[in-house]
């Protein structure tokens, strides 16, 4: 059962992405790889949208590696406020850069050298493996992790860090020759569709299967009966 829910999972959503796709910069064929892999890092914990908005400003000023790496830790401050928790992300790309300076300026070349690189977090590793080494990878984050937990799962959500459980649906869901565009199709659809507050869970694509939608229903045909009943 679990392969026909994987399966329907990719279909559904990559049909769907097709039609409803969110369109930004970093996701356009003439992004580079630097600017995918540092707009990664300035979406964690913040909405796409504003990303967008400040995207043509951050890469303006920094239009490359060696750009960047000439920053000082008071500019990446400075240039990350509009973004919000700046200091921390000025702190981590600083901190990436003088790994990149350690390195000669050499990206890593395979999953190995990633591993002891300045780009740290599985977030980050794992866009690394997909738009720069190429490999199929999830871009597993909160949002990622609550549309497949409670489409074969429903239950508490935990740190994506640490949800083993997770982690091994997402690596199973992109196994497809379109990866890099199911992993945005599932990221939009978590944002448009799979909600963390009000769900359009009657609107879904994928409500034949989930496990979620299913209970929802229950719970509220229980509902219904007890009303009923108590009338």
């Amino acid at each position: 059962m679990r392969e026909v829910m994987v399966q329907y999972l990719q279909h559904r959503l990559l049909r769907w992405f097709d039609e409803n796709q969110r369109v930004f910069p970093w996701r356009e064929a003439r992004a580079t790889k630097y600017q995918q892999i540092v707009s990664e890092i300035l979406l964690q914990r913040t909405k796409a949208e504003t990303v967008a908005r400040y995207y043509d400003t951050f890469f303006s000023k920094y239009p490359d590696w060696e750009a960047l790496c000439g920053a000082t830790l008071e500019e990446l401050e400075e240039v990350m406020r509009p973004l919000g928790l700046y200091r921390h992300r000025a702190r981590r790309l600083y901190k990436l850069t003088e790994d990149l300076r350690r390195r000669g300026g050499q990206l890593p070349g395979d999953a190995n050298e990633l591993r002891d690189s300045g780009f740290v977090g599985l977030y980050v590793t794992n866009a690394f493996e997909l738009f720069i080494l190429r490999n199929r990878k999830p871009l597993l984050d909160v949002n990622m992790s609550r549309l497949l937990k409670r489409y074969f799962e429903p239950g508490d959500f935990i740190d994506v860090r640490f949800d083993k459980e997770v982690q091994e649906l997402a690596n199973d869901i992109i196994e497809v020759r379109r990866c890099k565009e199911l992993n945005w199709a599932i990221l939009d659809y978590a944002a448009l569709v799979c909600r963390k507050r009000n769900p359009l869970c009657g609107e879904c694509v994928l409500n034949k299967y989930c496990k979620y939608y299913a209970q929802s229903r229950e719970r509220s045909d229980q509902s219904g009966r007890g009303e009923h009943e108590a009338g």
